[in-house]
């Protein structure tokens, strides 16, 4: 498992972290994917982007460690997005386990920037007349 916080090739906006994993993460991988997680969640991000573009296999401890990060951000009114593309290993566990829907999933980092926030208002295309 590799933890990358370094943007690439794409500026990060104030308020936005993004973790970039990569490899296999599985229950030897658990503490050490939560102590990164926990380490993006002390910035208080009001986004915190999770790249899963580049992980060959996860388990259901991977699984869990995202569920908890979700309702963690969310109970601090941020938001929690899973930027892809999603690889085969990726979209089976969220598949088989019915939790692709309870994740917010962008194809990119420039799609999560745009994610909306839990709270905020939409925004009104028909201001401006």
């Amino acid at each position: 498992m590799t933890d990358e916080r370094q943007p690439h090739a794409t500026e990060i906006p104030p308020g936005m972290t993004v973790l970039r994993f990569r490899g296999d993460l599985d229950f030897e991988d658990a503490s050490s994917l939560a102590e990164a997680i926990q380490g993006a969640l002390a910035e208080n991000p009001r986004v915190l982007a999770i790249d899963v573009s580049a992980i060959t296999f996860a388990d259901s401890s991977m699984l869990r460690t995202l569920v908890e990060t979700q309702q963690h951000i969310e109970d601090k009114s941020g938001t929690m997005v899973l930027v892809g593309p999603i690889t085969p290993p990726m979209r089976r566990l969220l598949e088989i386990t019915a939790t692709d829907e309870l994740f917010t999933i962008v194809e990119n980092v420039s799609q999560a920037m745009t994610v909306r926030l839990p709270g905020s208002a939409p925004e009104d295309d028909h201001r401006q007349r």
